[in-house]
Order: C-alpha cells, then structure tokens, then sequence
C-alpha cells in the first residue's frame, strides 16, 4: 500500500458501508476501507501511514458549478465583496488604485458589490466612481455578474454615450435625458470589453493560482463554466488539457461548455475529446446555456411582472425557438444540458426545451440539468422528478437572498422556492455548488445555509422555508455523490469505497455530530488527491 489513513471517523458516503475507521491507498485508488486493525495488517515497509486522531473523513468535495477562470481573474481585482454601501465600494476602489500605483488611463476592474447589503439600496453610477477617479477606466461587476457599473472615463473609452442604441437583452441605464448613468445589465455589457485575449500560458496560470486555494476549501472536483466570450474557448481547453496531460492539475475539471448562439454551439459539439488525453483530470461536460440574468439585479425572467417592480419581468436571453433548437442540439448529439435558469419564466422555458428535446428523440441516460433552479412552483417541481432533470443547486444563494425573495416574487412564489427538500425527497439529483465568484466556494458555508436555511449571520431566526432544510448526511451526499452523478462519474468519485479515486478531505470538527453552527468554525485539516496529500495544516503530512 502507498497510503494507510486510520484512528478516523470516515463518512463515506457509500450507503453499504457508511462508516468506517481507516482507509488504505494504492496506484491513486483506494484499495480498501474497514477497521483500523484490517487496514493496518496491509501496511508494507514502504507505506505512508497517518493517524487522524478520530478526526473526520470525507470525499472531497465537489462543486457542481462555478467559473473558476473568472475566480482566478478576480484575484487580481479589487475585491468589493461585503462593502456596506456605496461609499465603502468607492473607498475601495481607490484605495486600491492608490495601493498599487495604477498609471492614469489604465482599466480598473472591480467585482463583488451586491447594492442589496447597501445602506442605501441602490446601484453605484458613473458619478459614484467619478469619485474613486477620472483618470482611471473603472469597471465594476455586481457579485451575480449581470449588471456592471463604470465611470465617465470608461464611458468616454468605450465610446459610450446618448446616441447608443439600446439592448433588446439588456439595458444600458440612462437617466431622463437619455444619457448612460454608467450601469449596464445582461448583454448590454457587450459594450464593456473589459478583458484581453489570453495566450495560453496565461490561462494555465490563472489555472494554477486557483489551485493552492482550492486545495485548502477540500475542493478535489469542480465543474466549471469557463468558455466565455472574454476567452476564446479553443485556448481555454487547450490550457486546461495542458495541465492535465503534464500532471500538474490537483483537482478535476468537468467543463461546462457555454457559447453565444446556435452556431458557436454547433462548434463546441463537434469538439473531440479522447480520455487518453487528459485523462481522469479534464473532461468536456454537459453544455451550458444561459436562459435569464439574476434575480438581485431583476433580471431573472419571470412569468408576471417584480412584485417590487412591476415595469418589469425580467430578460430572456433567448427566445423560446432558439432555446429548443440549442437543447435538441446537444441532446441529439448525446450531450447533457445545464440551462442557467432562475426567475420561473426561464424556468418554464428550459423545462419545455428539454422536454422537447426528450420527446422527439427518446434516450436512455442523458443527464440533462438545470442550474440555480430558484424560483419555482409546485408543478415545476413536479417536473424535475418527472422528467429526470437535474437540479444544480447553490445553496449558499439563500445567505444573499432569503431577504429579498418575498419582496421580487411575492410570498406565495417564495413560499415554493429554493426547494432542496422538496426535489430531494422526489428523488431529483441535486448537486450543490457555489457559482464562485458569485459567492465563495467555501464549502462550510454552503452546507450550513442548506442544514440551517438561514445566512452566515444566522437569520432568520426560524430558517427561510424551514421545511426545505436538510439534514448533515444529505448535504454532505449533495457536495460528493451528486456531484459525480452530475458528470457521470459516479463509478469512480464521489464516495470512499474500494476502486474510487483517493480524494477525500479531513475536517477539524465532526460536522454530523456538532451544533450546526460549528459548521461555520469547521476548516479542512487535510486535502488528499489521486492518493496525494496536496494541502494539510500539519507540515510533517506533506
């Protein structure tokens, strides 16, 4: 054996062998899983061996959706997450300008600023960040990255002004004369080239800076949506099957592969990929389309009007016709669907595009999916269950938006929304992920806002929808097992059991028997990959 794990409370996940006291590790698998006295019998000469100490073990986790490129972006940014208001986002801004000695003229990018967790409520405009600087092209993305706010001097770089035309998807915010105030929302952002094409060992190091941190949350697994309009997507797999095959990738990447149009589409499909590539690391996923924008920025597509503002149901991204013809594609091509759709009206699109899709051409196993999956009504539910869909959750999306919910839809669509439970209990498969950079792929995080229903402050006191919470075991399955079934996986991760992938994760606290909110204290102790210690607060593991 290379590797002995005993003296630990594993959790496996395995529904035949939930339990166990040690695990051993050979060739990057695990070979066995038992007692502590039959796995060390196995030990060789050679063999690593850790005693955990009765510290808890379990997969590594496994975000089911995130953009890891636009994470490792940002850690270059300025990092406007948690600002209070508008004048903190601004202080930010300049600060950072200030800090780093950014010459006048250069492009300033910013993101995280949610105008919900402001004192006043309201999106920053070009006259707010004229304050950080006129000098400076200043771009900044709201948290959901659906709505961007600029500065004059981006306006004036971007050749932005009241003669622009407006945006069928999109709106470019003007004030009474007609004048852009320097918001923009969905694909009105078009206008804002705010990134440079990469070469390809730029991706790979944006890659590679993620790694440390994943490594650190126990991340052996994402699922990430990184072919964007900023990079062109051929260099983006390019970068990433690079690393794969040069074995320099400490998790695994199922690519969720998005594209702007039937025709880009088209191209994705007819991408190859051979698993002697890339191997386990680097695979092509499900493609990944987008149905509406969010619902912190109202443009979630929804089928009456905001109940907080009527003027408005929110933005499609594609007409109904379109949004078939992108589902049939890559269901008649054998591809799995994962469809971005938050408001009910994008839900009710995509729903009816997959059914579509499924009923003119009956296949067994194809995994199609939904992601965000918010707001909902009974017999859309229903459908999840009827049809076999996949429900990608982010459960960390009731910490920003439990406040809200009743107030944009109403308490009766509140009422059946952000349903873990309820699809749960159907039997619907529920990944949960983090939509990083959205929010942080802090995994503790998540699983507490699923167990307790209720933000890191720990409000409401009772839980939003208290009935949809769910119980440590099933969270814990939701960020491992499911995560794998997702992608198609679940013969060889997901769970410790013998002939899987050795990634798997030692925690600091027993999160099934602590208080709930000890889950927020938990941290990872030790991140162990393809057999490998990658990540331990211990030097002498590594």
């Amino acid at each position: 054996m290379d590797l002995i794990i005993h003296n630990a409370h594993i959790k496996t996940m395995d529904k035949s062998k939930p339990c166990a006291e040690a695990i051993a590790v050979k060739g990057g698998l695990i070979a066995a899983v038992g007692n502590n006295e039959e796995i060390l019998a196995m030990a060789a000469q050679n063999t690593k061996t850790i005693d955990l100490n009765g510290k808890t073990l379990i997969p590594g986790f496994n975000d089911s959706h995130m953009h890891l490129l636009g994470y490792a972006g940002e850690l270059k940014m300025v990092d406007l997450n948690g600002t209070a208001s508008v004048d903190e986002m601004v202080d930010r801004v300049k600060s950072f300008i200030e800090k780093n000695s950014i010459p006048a003229g250069s492009i300033v990018l910013g993101s995280g600023w949610n105008q919900n967790f402001f004192g006043e409520k309201r999106n920053p405009n070009r006259y707010d960040l004229d304050k950080a600087s006129t000098e400076h092209i200043i771009i900044t993305d709201r948290a959901c990255h659906h709505v961007c706010a600029i500065n004059s001097k981006a306006l004036e770089h971007f050749g932005i002004n009241k003669n622009t035309p407006d945006f069928e998807d999109g709106e470019i915010v003007r004030d009474e004369s007609g004048e852009p105030i320097g918001l923009f929302t969905e694909n009105a952002r078009s206008l804002i080239k705010n990134n440079k094409q990469l070469e390809i060992s730029e991706i790979e190091e944006l890659i590679l800076s993620a790694a440390p941190n994943l490594a650190k949350m126990g991340l052996t697994s994402v699922q990430s949506d990184d072919f964007t309009a900023s990079q062109p997507y051929e260099r983006v797999y390019t970068a990433y099957s690079n690393l794969a095959k040069a074995g320099k990738l400490t998790f695994r990447v199922n690519q969720q592969c998005r594209a702007s149009g039937y025709d880009a589409y088209e191209k994705i499909m007819a991408m190859e990929q051979t698993d002697d590539k890339t191997g386990p690391y680097y695979k092509l996923g499900p493609i990944k389309v987008m149905a509406d924008g969010s619902l912190g920025a109202r443009t979630a597509l929804m089928l009456e009007p905001y109940a907080d503002a009527p003027e408005t149901k929110g933005i499609p991204i594609y007409p109904q016709g379109e949004l078939d013809k992108i589902a049939a594609l890559a269901h008649d091509g054998g591809r799995a669907l994962a469809i971005h759709a938050i408001g009910d009206g994008a839900m009710a699109m995509s729903l009816q595009a997959i059914k579509k899709a499924k009923s003119a051409n009956p296949k067994n196993n194809m995994r199609h999916g939904i992601v965000h999956c918010q707001i909902t009504d009974a017999s859309m539910l229903k459908d999840f269950s009827d049809n076999d869909i996949t429900a990608y959750i982010q459960p960390i999306f009731i910490h920003a938006d439990w406040p809200i919910v009743a107030a944009r839809v109403g308490a009766e669509k509140a009422s059946t929304s952000y349903a873990f439970k309820t699809l749960k209990d159907s039997g619907v498969h529920i990944p949960f992920g983090t939509d990083c950079p959205v929010e942080q792929f802090n995994p503790f995080n998540n699983l507490y806002c699923a167990i307790t229903r209720k933000d890191l402050t720990g409000s409401p006191a009772e839980g939003y929808n208290p009935a949809e919470a769910l119980c440590v075991d099933e969270a814990v399955y939701c960020y491992t097992a499911e995560g794998a079934f997702a992608s198609y996986e679940e013969n060889v991760k997901g769970m410790l059991k013998e002939g899987m992938y050795a990634d798997m994760v030692a925690l600091s606290k027993n999160i099934f028997d602590e208080r709930h909110e000890e889950i927020l204290n938990t941290e990872v102790e030790m991140t162990i990959f393809d057999g490998k210690v990658i990540y331990s607060k211990y030097e002498t593991c590594l």
